[in-house]
C-alpha cells in the first residue's frame, strides 16, 4: 500500500506543476499593479482551491468505488452504467479543447514565431490560418502519441516529478530571495517549503520508476509477437 500511496504523488506533483505554467498566462492578463497583486492572490487561492477540492473529491470517491486498482484513467475502471462514462469522457473533452490553448501557448506562440521568421512565404499566409493549421497538427500529433504510448500517465507522471521542484519551486523561491530578500522568518519557511518539495519530488520520481517498471513487466508489445 505504500508503494501505491508514493507511486501516486508523481500524479498530484503534476498537476502543480501544470498549475505553475499557468500562473504565468494568468498574469499576463491581469492589470498593472498595484491591483495585479489582489488578483493574482484571488486567481492564485480560486485556482489551487477548486483544483484542490476535485482532486481530492476524485481521489476519495475513485478508492471507495475501485480500492487499490484504481487506473491511471479512472474512467477506463468504469464500464456502467455506460451513459454516465459516456457523459464524462465528453466532459473530458470539453475540458481538454481550451486547456489545450492555456497549457501549450507558450508552444504554439515559439511555433509560429519561428514559422513566420524562418520559413520563407508563410508570411503571407493570414495569421488565424497559420494558427489554426499549426495548432490543429499539435494537437493531433500529440494525441497520436499519448494513444499509442505504452503507461502514458506513468511517463507523464514522472516527468512530472522530475520538473516539479526545480521548475515550479526550486526557481521561483530562488528568485525571490534574490530579488526581495525577505525577513528571516519568510527566508526560513520558503527554504523549509524548498526542502520539503525536493525530497517529495525524489520520493515521487521513485513511484513511477517503480510503476513504469512493474507495467512493463506485464506489457507486451503486439508487433513484436
Amino acid at each position: 500500500m505504500h508503494v501505491l500511496v508514493i507511486s501516486a504523488s508523481h500524479n498530484l506533483l503534476y498537476t502543480c506543476y501544470c498549475l505553475a505554467a499557468v500562473l504565468m498566462e494568468i498574469q499576463h492578463t491581469l492589470h498593472e499593479p498595484p491591483q495585479a497583486v489582489v488578483n493574482m492572490r484571488r486567481a492564485v487561492n480560486s485556482g489551487m482551491g477548486c483544483s484542490f477540492v476535485f482532486y481530492l473529491a476524485v481521489s476519495i470517491t475513485g478508492y471507495l468505488a475501485l480500492g487499490e486498482n484504481v487506473p491511471g484513467d479512472i474512467l477506463t475502471g468504469f464500464s456502467k452504467p455506460a451513459s454516465v462514462v459516456t457523459a464524462a469522457n465528453v466532459m473530458v473533452l470539453l475540458h481538454m479543447l481550451p486547456a489545450y490553448q492555456v497549457f501549450s501557448q507558450p508552444v504554439f506562440h515559439g511555433l509560429e514565431q519561428f514559422l513566420t521568421e524562418h520559413v520563407p512565404g508563410t508570411q503571407r499566409v493570414p495569421p488565424l490560418l497559420l494558427r489554426v493549421v499549426c495548432r490543429s497538427l499539435y494537437v493531433c500529433m500529440t494525441t497520436t502519441v499519448a494513444i499509442v504510448m505504452p503507461f502514458f500517465t506513468d511517463i507523464i507522471g514522472l516527468v512530472g516529478a522530475l520538473v516539479f521542484w526545480p521548475a515550479a519551486v526550486y526557481f521561483p523561491v530562488t528568485m525571490y530571495l534574490k530579488l526581495y530578500r525577505p525577513k528571516p522568518k519568510i527566508r526560513l519557511l520558503m527554504q523549509v517549503m524548498n526542502v520539503v518539495a525536493a525530497m517529495t519530488s525524489f520520493v515521487a520520481v521513485i513511484g513511477a520508476a517503480w510503476n513504469i517498471k512493474m507495467h512493463m513487466q506485464e506489457f507486451t508489445f503486439s508487433w513484436l509477437g
